[in-house]
Parts: structure tokens; C-alpha cells; sequence
């Protein structure tokens, strides 16, 4: 082949892919999308406006409570299980202690031990009462946590009078 031939498909190649690489870099997001489904099933065995604890800043040593109160709809009888999540609680606190009433229980949950409880909940509405005792580590672990699941209320079945030993 000759010289002229080879260059000029060189040529038309290179610029044949200075084209496509162009073509596919020069484009603007016009618009995102985020979205959440939340399951509406009609299997649902409680309703509840959870309470929001904000413990603000934190220092090493630092000891405090509250309390918070709600009302928790149980629409179908049975064993539910209290659960203290430790996840959001982490290295930070050496002491973290939840009271919580509901019906005729007062049930108290511990960080790193007790952090669940079983009872039995005919179907109803409640009031629960929420109370925090925390104290924190003297080497806290550095995080900031923002609406993390501190206490979960878990239908578990409907035996009946069903309660921790």
C-alpha cells in the first residue's frame, strides 16, 4: 500500500475516535432520583411515632438522662421482644442504661447486657415511657450519630403470656 493511503487512515481513525470520545464526554445530569419504599402491607402489628433522643455534644465522662414518651398501637395479641440496638452505641458510652414502661411492664435494658426483653401485648393502644441513664467512656471512639434505631419493639408470634425467664 502506499504512504498517502496508510497516513490518511490513520488520520481519518484518530479523528474518527477524537469524535466518539467527545461525543460520550460532553453530556449534563439533568436530573437524580432517590426513593424509599416503605412496605404497606396489611401483616403490620404495630404502629408507633418513634421518640427522638438527641444527646447533643459529648465529652469523655460526660454522665446525663431523659425521657421520652409515645404511644404504641399493637393491633394483633401476642410475644413481642424490646430490643436495645447497640450498633449507634458503639465504643462510646461505658454505662448506658434504658427504662421503658408499657402496659403493666417496666422493663430495663443495659448496653453490652439485658439489651432484650420478651412480653406478652394484647392488641391495643399504649403509652411508653422512655427513660436514658448514659455515661461516657473516658476514651470515647470518635462518632457522630444522626437518627440511628436505638430501641426496637419486634412482634414475634402470638403465644400466649410468653415473658423472659
Amino acid at each position: 500500500m502506499n504512504k498517502p493511503l496508510l497516513l490518511g487512515l490513520a488520520i481519518s481513525a484518530i479523528l474518527l475516535t477524537g469524535l466518539v470520545i467527545a461525543g460520550e464526554a460532553i453530556y449534563g445530569t439533568l436530573a437524580t432520583i432517590s426513593y424509599n419504599i416503605s412496605s404497606s402491607n396489611n401483616n403490620q402489628q404495630i404502629q408507633v411515632i418513634p421518640i427522638n433522643f438527641n444527646l447533643g455534644n459529648l465529652t469523655a465522662g460526660q454522665s446525663g438522662s431523659l425521657v421520652g414518651k409515645t404511644n404504641v398501637t399493637v393491633l394483633t395479641s401476642g410475644t413481642y421482644e424490646l430490643e436495645l440496638k447497640e450498633d449507634a452505641l458503639g465504643d462510646v458510652f461505658s454505662q448506658f442504661t434504658v427504662t421503658i414502661s408499657i402496659a403493666n411492664y417496666t422493663v430495663t435494658l443495659q448496653l453490652h447486657e439485658n439489651n432484650d426483653y420478651k412480653l406478652y401485648l394484647p392488641a391495643g393502644t399504649y403509652t411508653v415511657d422512655v427513660k436514658i441513664n448514659y455515661t461516657v467512656s473516658q476514651n470515647p471512639e470518635g462518632k457522630s450519630v444522626i437518627n440511628a434505631p436505638l430501641l426496637l419493639l419486634k412482634y414475634k408470634g402470638q403465644n400466649n403470656n410468653e415473658e423472659n425467664s
